[in-house]
């Protein structure tokens, strides 16, 4: 068989696509490896050129305003006048808290294992568990989004959640606690 130039010109150009398609789908992974090694070194900085803090500061509030609104029911399903005044109340003091906890050294310790509560704590808040202790889980929700899920074995995992910036490129902008 001849090795013409259109025929090696469709090769590169197939082996160029399948490699940008690989970079496309690995991407995440490798920025989820980029994380975990910041937060292992303590690198408070390399870590934070990761997280997109406003995007997860108000993801992290409104989440914690729906489960404060939900918790009470009234006979129609709907949240009841005082849930709902007690979730705005809460929502007055919970913008300053979050803004305080959510810290690149409190999401590599989080990242560690740590519980939300000892992760927010500070440096007093425990070590993070041995590696064996902790059940993780990682994949796609969607094009746009990777989920990564941490928990310590027996417990509700906490996911931290990569949205996709440009093609290549990913940041922690979600939280989800149990």
């Amino acid at each position: 068989m001849k090795d013409t130039p259109s025929r090696t010109l469709r090769l590169t150009s197939t082996l160029l696509l399948l490699l940008a398609l690989t970079g496309v789908v690995l991407s995440p992974y490798l920025t989820l490896h980029q994380l975990r090694a910041a937060a292992e070194a303590r690198d408070a900085q390399a870590f934070g050129r990761h997280v997109d803090f406003d995007a997860l500061r108000g993801h992290l509030k409104q989440g914690v305003q729906r489960k404060l609104a939900g918790q009470e029911r009234g006979a129609d399903g709907q949240p009841t006048p005082a849930s709902a005044f007690g979730a705005a109340l809460a929502g007055a003091f919970l913008g300053p808290m979050v803004d305080s906890l959510i810290t690149p050294e409190s999401l590599a310790r989080l990242m560690q294992g740590q519980s939300p509560l000892r992760a927010a704590a500070g440096p007093l808040g425990g070590e993070a568990p041995e590696r064996s202790a902790l059940e993780t889980q990682m994949g796609y929700e969607s094009p746009n989004r990777f989920v990564f899920a941490i928990a310590r074995r027996g417990e509700l995992p906490v996911e931290l959640v990569l949205h996709r910036e440009r093609l290549l490129f990913w940041k922690l902008a979600e939280l989800r606690l149990p």
